[in-house]
């Protein structure tokens, strides 16, 4: 069944748009498990530089890199360097109507995803 509202929460789209991460936990294929589909904007030299001057520069053509990774959930505690991760699927999206196709695809509403900070992602 499709979501009444596959549109961005405006704070959401633009941190996209400022190259910012977002995440969200979805069901995982094991107890033990946790998995998370993560949304990386694209980036590049602009960007880099904008940075370098202490700010974000806004990019409302940026594509993205969309995957799904899994983890072992008793090693997302502490310092261990193996989390037992696996990529479970990928995708490219060149704009931000791609991305709304791949996320109606893989049926995760937007308004579902987290600045990664705000998760408990490793990634």
């Amino acid at each position: 069944m499709d979501h009444p509202d596959w549109t961005w929460p405006i704070a959401k789209l633009a941190a996209l748009r400022l190259g910012r991460r977002l995440a969200v936990l979805v069901p995982a294929s094991q107890p033990h498990r946790w998995s998370f589909v993560h949304i990386v904007p694209s980036g590049g030299p602009a960007d880099e530089a904008a940075l370098r001057d202490g700010a974000a520069r806004s990019d409302a053509g940026r594509s993205f890199l969309i995957t799904q990774w899994e983890y072992e959930a008793d090693r997302l505690e502490g310092y261990d360097e193996d989390l037992g991760v696996i990529r479970l699927r990928r995708a490219e999206a060149a704009d931000e109507s791609e991305l709304l196709a791949v996320l109606r695809e893989w049926r995760l509403p937007p308004d579902g995803f987290a600045y990664s900070w705000d998760t408990v992602d490793p990634g």
